[in-house]
């Protein structure tokens, strides 16, 4: 059986990722087969079929993936994809997500320079701040924190003038985003991010200076609402992102597929990793 880890090139974080997924194939008796796009002869791609495994462990290398997939190849989706995902992100998921009635922030899907709309969408969104977030964004950037409307008017007309696709979103206050890690039908991890200092988001680089998270345990009712959302957004292996609302509810933030598994937060004998591994090779042999 073969593991073959897709990904495009080595940002930071990917080496480590590769890291802990070779480890687990070493000691699950699988051969574990980097595949750098970005190196790739792709007139002359491998041939993948029954018994192998993918994973696109980085963003990126979606024309690749979908070169690479067929119904005898095993991956973490639900549905083998019938197209390339190279325009789906979690803001898509999101819009997804909200048309399925997953419980997340108030969302507006649009944004525009039209004035009186901004207004109205604020006072939707239950006033300042809110939240502007791009298309295809990944680690907090291209998430905008906005606190008045002599603001909101400015960065509108340059995200327009820019391009793309953004939403606005309802600002939640917290202390931390949870996350649940799903693997199958069931949350293998938990924990919070706390939130960075004077910044809004729990994202930054380089990834050494992320603080440390910390073991949550999320009730079954926060659990089965992740599960739900990844298999909707098509994962069986995704990190799912929320924050809770007064009555201690979650509202979903967003899916994340792949998601880091940066040192820090790995856990003694590269468990997930090892987890996810062995939930492949399962898949693959039917059982």
């Amino acid at each position: 059986m073969r593991f073959f880890a897709l990904h495009e090139g080595l940002y930071e974080g990917v080496q480590n990722r590769l890291d802990q997924f070779e480890a687990a194939c070493k000691t699950l008796s699988v051969e574990f087969i980097p595949l750098d796009s970005q190196k790739l002869n792709h007139a002359a791609l491998p041939s993948l079929g029954n018994g192998d495994l993918l994973y696109n462990v980085s963003r990126g290398s979606s024309f690749t993936e979908f070169s690479l997939l067929s119904n005898d190849v095993t991956t973490f989706y639900v549905e083998t994809p019938r197209l390339p995902l190279a325009n789906t992100d979690t803001v898509q998921y999101a819009a997804l997500h909200a048309k399925l009635d997953i419980p997340q922030p108030k969302t507006i899907f649009h944004l525009t320079a039209n004035r009186d709309l901004l207004k109205s969408y604020v006072d939707y969104l239950g006033g300042f701040p809110i939240i502007i977030k791009a298309a295809g964004s990944s680690r907090g950037i291209g998430v905008m924190k906005v606190d008045s409307m002599a603001s909101l008017f400015s960065v509108a007309d340059y995200l327009l003038k820019v391009g793309g696709e953004f939403i606005l979103r309802q600002y939640l206050r917290g202390d931390a985003v949870g996350r649940c890690r799903v693997l199958g039908n069931r949350v293998i991890q938990m924990y919070d991010f706390p939130l960075l200092g004077s910044d809004f988001r729990t994202a930054c680089l380089p990834l050494s200076d992320l603080p440390p998270v910390f073991a949550r345990d999320y009730s079954t009712d926060i659990q089965q609402l992740c599960v739900r959302a990844s298999h909707l957004a098509n994962f069986q292996f995704a990190a799912v992102d929320f924050m809770l609302d007064s009555s201690s509810s979650a509202l979903l933030l967003e899916v994340n597929c792949p998601a880091g598994m940066p040192p820090h937060w790995r856990e003694s004998g590269n468990r997930v990793a090892l987890e996810a591994v062995s939930f492949l090779k399962a898949k693959a042999l039917g059982v």
